[in-house]
């Protein structure tokens, strides 16, 4: 069974009961939302972590500072990146 969104709402809003089925199909999806939003969570730390680890090398001058494609800083591209997504720049 699909769900119909609009009349879920709409009974909800008007304090209508849903169905058992209704209600069983809302929080199976409601799981599969959380459960993609928690694997999405864990992608995004991940890229948050390595980005701010080649942020802290490059300053610390662990690395060399060596220019890719286009002769972009690899420093440059993870500062960027972070501010991006939210990380501290």
């Amino acid at each position: 069974m699909k769900i119909d969104l609009p009349e879920l709402e709409r009974k909800l809003s008007y304090g209508i009961n849903l169905t058992i089925k209704e209600s069983t199909i809302l929080l199976e999806s409601m799981e599969g939302f959380i459960d993609d939003k928690i694997e999405l969570q864990e992608q995004l730390n991940t890229a948050k972590k390595a980005l701010t680890n080649i942020k802290l090398r490059t300053e610390r001058d662990e690395l060399e500072t060596y220019y890719v494609e286009r002769n972009h800083d690899i420093r440059k591209d993870a500062i960027d990146a972070l501010a991006a997504i939210g990380g501290d720049r």
